[in-house]
């Protein structure tokens, strides 16, 4: 599986605690991040992989890891079509 991490040219900043705006830079457009994706985002930009992300979200929020990688992995799609994250290259670790 692909690791993904945040574009360059997308700056992030945590509102609240728990959630978070993205503003891409170059598309010139916000993204609201609910608690959720928050905790994605925050765990994105460590380095980890989508099974590490959801693994960590399956012990914090008491979900089957099963359910909670699906959700990863849809929400990691969802941030590479706005153009948000991109795909760390084979070759290259982070």
């Amino acid at each position: 599986m692909r690791s993904y991490r945040p574009r360059s040219q997308v700056v992030s900043t945590t509102i609240d605690e728990d959630e978070s705006v993205l503003l891409h830079l170059e598309a010139q457009q916000y993204y609201s991040l609910n608690e959720t994706g928050h905790r994605i985002w925050q765990l994105l930009a460590q380095g980890r992989d989508a099974s590490a992300i959801a693994a960590a979200i399956a012990a914090e929020w008491a979900t089957p890891e099963a359910k909670a990688l699906r959700h990863v992995r849809s929400f990691l799609q969802e941030l590479g079509e706005e153009g948000l994250v991109e795909k760390v290259p084979d070759n290259e670790t982070t």
